[in-house]
């Protein structure tokens, strides 16, 4: 006797999840999402010492672009820049970001 699970027909109802996923893929929106909770949570992905120096601003094809207060810290950043990549990139659960780059930009407040 088989213990084998029957493969489902097409016509059988799908998790709501498996339809929302193939939809932002399908739209590709999957990076725009990641950005957001990324922009959400920037504190809990860089430390808060950073995050309120700091603010994400873009992330396409792997690049994080970072706008800093002012060109003291958008110097330190971009020191930090290989530390930064590897601590976001494990936030978002790896694979997303690459490489960061840094502007400096007016008061963040």
């Amino acid at each position: 006797m088989s213990c084998a699970v029957p493969k489902r027909p097409e016509t059988d109802p799908r998790p709501v999840s498996d339809l929302l996923r193939t939809l932002v893929a399908g739209r590709g929106w999957s990076e725009h999402m990641v950005f957001e909770k990324l922009r959400e949570e920037w504190a809990a992905a860089v430390g808060s010492d950073v995050a309120a120096r700091s603010t994400p601003v873009g992330l396409k094809a792997g690049v994080l672009s970072i706008r800093a207060d002012g060109a003291a810290w958008a110097t330190e950043l971009t020191l930090l820049g290989r530390s930064i990549v590897e601590k976001v990139d494990s936030f978002l659960g790896g694979g997303v970001v690459r490489e960061v780059r840094v502007s400096a930009g007016p008061p963040l407040r």
